[in-house]
């Protein structure tokens, strides 16, 4: 491993969730941010990092111009992917300049599209990171300093490693490893002073009541960020449980959940706040049917 990729991993493991912007994560703050993405490009490739991409520049495809001239597609079609395949139709467009509301509809059309191969990511580019469960496994039990020459390393840096290797070896805590398999999240950690009485916790249907609530609160237009819901009930349910609740009330068809796209409009904790998937951006916004 390159040393500027090995302090890449290092800076992480003093963000919130182990997610960080791009600017942040520089090995040195000298290094240009394009020669960074590149690091990142080479440590995802490997594993040991996600990326989050935020989409510069969209243009409508051959198949999409074909669709345009059928009039069976275009009486069928949803009239707001029509308004994103024509704002394309001539030349490349960035995503900010189709005016949808809210943004998050947009975001999540253009995906659509994207996925039903009629538009094209002409220009993309990595804003955040996180570190994925194989870098941690490899931060703790994995990586020596073989090759990497005179190592160099800031008193901050070392420290964020040393408090890293403590928090997974930890005696007051569940630990973090398990049959040589590292469990998904350190932040996945068991006390027994925090189990939340059974008596408090909501009912699926209050629940459902609660994001109807916040939607009209914070009038997002049925598109309601879960962070809303986490913050509501952090005291009385934990992710697991909260995501278990959500889930079900998708399975009885009384709620779907939408990915997020760009996360550049919310901050870290704001993101973290979705359900992570290992593919693409997390299950972020809650549609009530």
């Amino acid at each position: 491993m390159d040393i500027q990729e090995f302090k890449i991993l290092l800076k992480l493991l003093d963000k919130t969730d182990y997610r960080g912007k791009i600017g942040e994560i520089k090995p040195n703050d000298k290094t240009k941010v394009s020669v960074v993405r590149n690091l990142c490009e080479q440590l995802f490739n490997r594993g040991y990092i996600d990326v989050e991409e935020k989409i510069l520049q969209i243009k409508i495809n051959s198949n999409g111009k074909k669709l345009l001239k059928n009039k069976a597609f275009l009486d069928k079609q949803n009239n707001l992917e029509l308004i994103i395949l024509n704002s394309c139709l001539k030349t490349s467009i960035k995503p900010s300049d189709i005016k949808l509301n809210p943004a998050s509809k947009r975001d999540q059309l253009i995906a659509d599209l994207v996925k039903k191969e009629l538009i094209e990511i002409k220009e993309k580019q990595i804003i955040f990171i996180s570190l994925t469960s194989n870098g941690k496994l490899f931060l703790a039990q994995e990586f020596l300093c073989k090759g990497l020459g005179n190592i160099n390393l800031s008193k901050k840096l070392l420290n964020n490693y040393l408090t890293f290797i403590r928090h997974c070896y930890t005696n007051k805590n569940i630990l973090l490893f398990k049959s040589d398999k590292f469990l998904e999240s350190p932040d996945i950690i068991i006390s027994e002073s925090e189990e939340i009485k059974e008596k408090n916790k909501p009912s699926i249907e209050e629940v459902l009541e609660t994001i109807i609530q916040l939607d009209l609160e914070f009038n997002t237009d049925n598109y309601l960020p879960i962070f809303y819901v986490r913050n509501k009930y952090q005291s009385i349910l934990n992710r697991q449980e909260l995501d278990t609740i959500l889930y079900s009330l998708q399975k009885q068809n009384k709620l779907s959940m939408s990915r997020l796209v760009d996360g550049s409009q919310y901050n870290s904790e704001e993101y973290n706040a979705g359900i992570p998937q290992k593919i693409g951006g997390p299950i972020f916004y809650l549609i009530v049917k």
